[in-house]
């Protein structure tokens, strides 16, 4: 089955580590929420080497597991903290490139595959850099879900007030269709921050409005 996948670019905003966990948590309740059954979120815990589940009410997504949710080498990466010399994963360090975690949700804890993978990446205090929130599905969930689910996927990232585009694309796809800078395709569905593309397309393409941007649809 070709993979079908959201793939977004962000507004980058410096943040601490401790306001990364919060932004990353606020998108899980929400996309958790629109599944409407109880599923697991899950990471990987690198100092077992084993999948880290959390509690069904996140109560322990916070601070406290600071090095399971954020992905960091500690031979190579290093962040700023408000003593100058300490290089360490901390609540209140900021990363120059930008904080990065891995998170799953599954129906079956004991599944070996994850229905919905996570991928976010955001909070870099220095300027341009990278920012993005990418969403993967098994092949068997790509079964049930429908287009309805995957708008309110993309309105859930929209909710951070961060999103500037999302597509919702296959590899294939992909490889059909022309790139503009930094990777940025039309897929499926589309969307774009900026109303004034709006304005510009023609009357019979089929556009859905959200709340700060719109999703051209090519059903």
């Amino acid at each position: 089955m070709d993979k079908i996948k959201i793939i977004t670019r962000l507004q980058s905003i410096e943040m601490y580590a401790y306001e990364f966990i919060n932004f990353c948590k606020e998108i899980v309740v929400s996309i958790k929420d629109e599944l409407h059954q109880d599923v697991t979120v899950s990471t990987w815990d690198d100092s077992v080497n084993a999948v880290y589940h959390f509690q069904n009410n996140l109560s322990d997504f916070n601070v406290e597991n600071l090095e399971k949710i954020i992905i960091a080498n500690k031979e190579e990466d290093v962040f700023k903290n408000e003593n100058e010399n300490d290089k360490e994963l901390r609540k209140n360090s900021k990363s120059w490139a930008g904080f990065s975690s891995l998170l799953y949700i599954n129906k079956n804890k004991e599944s070996e595959e994850s229905e919905i993978s996570i991928s976010i990446t955001q909070g870099a205090y220095e300027a341009n850099k990278t920012a993005c929130i990418n969403v993967e599905f098994s092949d068997s969930f790509l079964k049930l879900i429908s287009k309805e689910f995957l708008i309110k996927i993309i309105k859930c990232i929209e909710m951070t007030g961060s999103l500037n585009y999302a597509v919702v694309i296959s590899n294939d796809f992909r490889r059909k269709v022309k790139t503009n800078g930094q990777n940025i395709w039309v897929g499926y569905l589309t969307y774009f921050k900026n109303q004034k593309i709006h304005n510009m397309l023609p009357g019979i393409v089929s556009i859905i409005e959200l709340k700060d941007g719109f999703i051209i649809d090519l059903n």
